[in-house]
């Protein structure tokens, strides 16, 4: 899937074992094939290889091909910005992080994972370095701790706006929660996570319940008081010692053991705004944060000392799509499993007003994270959705049903409108630190080049650069994006529903002089008759410019009338 702000992080396995989350891997960008050896104690019931791929930009296409255990190999197209595979997670200007389950290839010993790409064919476009691979396995022992765990994986695309085409955006920061740690007196704790396009020399945080992970730099004169540099292309060694040389890889490993909560919270940060000017300064003697980096995977481990393993049900509040009067509705749930896995069928029981009206039965899914869904007719009014899990032995029934109340009536109808934008900067910049029209021009020609094919992550010499330049004639270097004047705008838009059905959730497309500049979800949807402001956050230069806004634009919930889903015009930028 590909988007330019990237895919969040999200769950994709999650559970309980006798045994232990193990991860191994070979890092560094390089030019492929590239290999990873590593040993098993025994078969995983649960593993992913990770490869991560350099496309050039977003517009290459190509191929990976994957051999595990010397077996049949496995080649996956790589589309680019037109990726629909739901495991090829695809961000910013065509960095890769592909997901492969591999838990029937490999087996207790040796194993080992090779991967090449396309790089050099003629057919192929695409640059096909290899960022490197990352193999996560979960294994069971016996004799080993009790360990609750969970893994997410994504693309998150964290950048300053300098790096986001023709009409920049921000992108700052990035959160993931991990919940019903399952507390016990003398539990540990671990946090594993991968960064890609890292660089060293600028910071960048990882905070987990609100405190910042990791160990001041080697040589803190280069950065501001405080700072953090996690993705400085080594690996493991955020929390001290030399680590190894990983370029534009970062993997690290943090003891949250005295941080841990029931529910904890993971924050990725490109940088901090330390001397609070509106701006994350990428460049200079002590840099404020990265131009760009990517959060892909985030583990948390939890060892229960005299914990026995035991399923540990819990449902999310259920979705309804096509819920109109007299007509069939689906009625879908994501159901997660925080303990181990049950050892016969889930039965999910679907009512309506407190009345069961479908019960079926499905096997627990390995991951641990799977849906349940039913159809239902509905009359018109309001009505409350619920959806129970039940497996036997659950440790926390308590959270084992979720509900929803839905308004059935007519087909929904969104109607958007556009309002006034208006100016939400810092105000405008010192003259002291504005560049001369000279500086500018060497600046905006220094953006072209980097923008018509940006280095994998490696972002740090094209900057070098083009700083060179631009400083051998300004007394101050400044970002890019303010070079070309560009200011923070705020643009006002209402969505309404004039149905007499509730929507689902759906996406907001925004688009800017024809360019798309920003996706933005309405996560809980839009009830009947109900109307939403959301105040939409833009990064462009001022004076007049087109605006295009329209509400589900990949048409997934059913409209009266697409005609006013959407809005558009030309809107004067202050």
């Amino acid at each position: 899937m590909y988007d330019f702000e990237g895919i969040p992080l999200h769950m994709t396995a999650q559970g309980e074992v006798r045994g232990d989350v193990l991860t191994f891997g070979t890092y560094g960008l390089e030019a492929p094939p590239i290999e990873c050896t590593f040993s098993l104690p025994d078969k995983p019931i649960w593993a992913r290889v990770y490869t991560g791929v350099w496309g050039g930009t977003e517009r290459y296409t190509g191929w990976e091909e994957l051999t595990v255990n010397n077996g049949v190999p496995v080649r996956r197209s790589l589309f680019g910005k037109d990726d629909q595979n739901e495991e090829t997670y695809v961000s910013g200007y065509g960095v890769y992080w592909i997901a492969h389950d591999c838990t029937d290839q490999l087996h207790g010993g040796k194993n080992t994972v090779s991967l090449t790409t396309s790089r050099g064919l003629p057919e192929s476009r695409i640059d096909g370095r290899a960022y490197g691979i990352f193999v996560v396995a979960v294994v069971e022992d016996k004799d080993g701790p009790t360990t609750r765990y969970w893994i997410a994986e994504g693309n998150e695309n964290l950048h300053g706006e300098g790096w986001a085409g023709t009409n920049p955006t921000r992108h700052d920061k990035s959160e993931i929660s991990f919940e019903k740690a399952g507390l016990l007196e003398g539990a540990t704790a671990d946090l594993t996570i991968l960064l890609l396009a890292s660089t060293k020399g600028q910071p960048d945080y990882v905070r987990f319940n609100g405190e910042d992970l990791g160990v001041a730099p080697d040589d803190p004169s280069l950065y501001p008081a405080g700072a953090r540099d996690i993705g400085n292309e080594r690996c493991f060694d955020a929390t001290g010692g030399l680590g190894t040389e990983a370029r534009y890889v970062d993997v690290e490993t943090f003891d949250v053991g005295a941080l841990l909560k029931e529910t904890n919270h993971v924050l990725f940060e490109r940088g901090r705004d330390l001397d609070d000017d509106g701006t994350i300064t990428t460049t200079g003697d002590k840099p404020e944060g990265e131009d760009y980096i990517h959060p892909c995977c985030a583990i948390l481990t939890v060892k229960r000392p005299g914990a026995d393993p035991a399923p540990d049900l819990s449902v999310d509040i259920p979705e309804v799509r096509g819920a109109y009067a007299g007509e069939e509705a689906t009625v879908q749930a994501t159901v997660r499993n925080h303990g181990a896995r049950p050892e016969g069928m889930i039965t999910a029981v679907f009512s309506v007003d407190g009345e069961p009206v479908e019960t079926i039965t499905v096997e627990p899914d390995v991951s641990g994270v799977q849906e349940v869904a039913a159809n239902v007719t509905l009359d018109e009014g309001r009505h409350t959705l619920s959806v129970r899990v039940d497996a036997g032995n659950d440790l926390d029934p308590a959270d084992n049903e979720a509900s929803d109340t839905v308004r059935v009536g007519t087909i929904p109808d969104l109607a958007v409108k556009i309002g006034t934008p208006t100016r939400t900067g810092a105000g405008e910049p010192d003259t002291q630190h504005s560049p001369s029209p000279f500086c500018a021009l060497v600046a905006g020609l220094c953006i072209a080049v980097l923008l018509a094919r940006r280095p994998p992550g490696g972002k740090l010499a094209a900057m070098l650069i083009a700083g060179a330049v631009i400083a051998a004639s300004c007394p101050l270097a400044i970002s890019p994006a303010a070079a070309a004047g560009y200011e923070d705008y705020t643009v006002p838009v209402t969505i309404t529903n004039l149905g007499g059905s509730d929507t689902p959730p759906f996406d907001l497309t925004v688009y800017l002089d024809g360019e798309k500049a920003a996706v933005k979800p309405v996560d809980g949807g839009l009830e009947a008759g109900a109307t939403v402001d959301i105040a939409l956050s833009h990064f462009t230069t001022p004076g007049k410019h087109r605006l295009r806004v329209v509400a589900d634009e990949a048409g997934t919930i059913r409209d009266a009338d697409r005609g006013n889903n959407a809005a558009e015009g030309d809107y004067v930028f202050p």
